[in-house]
């Protein structure tokens, strides 16, 4: 979909692309892709440094909330810069922690489509997490449906987005709901997949510590070496080979 030519902003494009290129550096713009494996060109600029900008804002952000997001989809959908699409998602980082509007997720729904790359997929999932926690009833049909595609990056956002992010506040959905989709990503063994499903396991067993190990045993025969790893790698060393050798004889038995 990524198409210069169909932006209906191209001097707010132009203004942001301006911005990054004169805080990027070449040596990281030409290493970010390959790093990712992304398609899309870079300004190379760092995180801090690029939130920052975002902080600062831009000529367009005198304008309505409605109105920026409005022009932040255009760039965020038409874009063949990585780093534009940072500072649309960057823009609602800011914001959706706070405050979720209600016709917010029609909005960005389909910024799912422009996904190719882990980085940008886990900073959309960040913000979707947020959009899910505030209506859920509109939000969880579409990843949902999201959980039973092939498509790898479709597919990993629906089990990231179930988790805001890391640590004591990050579960915010119950077991029930959480695990029949993690359930459904076991067994796909793409890198990217295994550490997903990992990590939302992981973050998940801080809150429901039984709850995730009974559902560890019951699937020790399924889960892939990588998504076990990721899932234990908080407990003592101890718990972890345990796991390890308990799943290496459900898978041999």
């Amino acid at each position: 979909m990524q198409d210069l030519a169909a932006l209906r902003f191209p001097d707010h494009h132009d203004e942001v692309l301006r911005a990054l290129n004169e805080i990027g550096n070449p040596k990281l713009a030409e290493h970010i892709p390959k790093d990712r494996r992304s398609a899309l060109v870079y300004a190379g600029v760092k995180v801090p440094v690029r939130r920052a900008l975002g902080k600062k804002g831009f000529s367009f952000y005198d304008q309505s909330e409605q109105k920026t997001l409005t022009i932040w989809h255009d760039l965020f959908m038409h874009s063949t810069n990585g780093d534009v699409l940072f500072c649309a998602m960057d823009f609602l980082r800011f914001r959706v922690p706070k405050h979720v509007p209600k016709d917010l997720w029609p909005h960005i729904r389909d910024w799912i489509t422009r996904i190719e790359n882990w980085a940008h997929a886990d900073e959309l999932s960040w913000i979707y997490s947020y959009v899910l926690e505030a209506h859920f009833d509109h939000v969880y049909p579409d990843l949902l449906e999201w959980n039973e595609q092939a498509d790898l990056w479709p597919k990993r956002v629906s089990i990231v987005s179930l988790i805001h992010y890391t640590g004591k506040n990050a579960v915010f959905l119950p077991p029930d709901v959480v695990l029949p989709m993690v359930r459904r990503c076991m067994e796909d063994h793409r890198y990217y997949m295994q550490k997903a499903t990992g990590w939302v396991l992981r973050e998940m067993h801080r809150a429901y510590p039984e709850e995730i190990e009974s559902f560890l045993t019951e699937h020790l025969g399924a889960i892939g070496a990588d998504a076990l790893s990721r899932s234990v790698e908080k407990m003592h060393k101890e718990e972890r080979q345990r796991w390890r050798e308990a799943r290496v004889k459900a898978q041999t038995t």
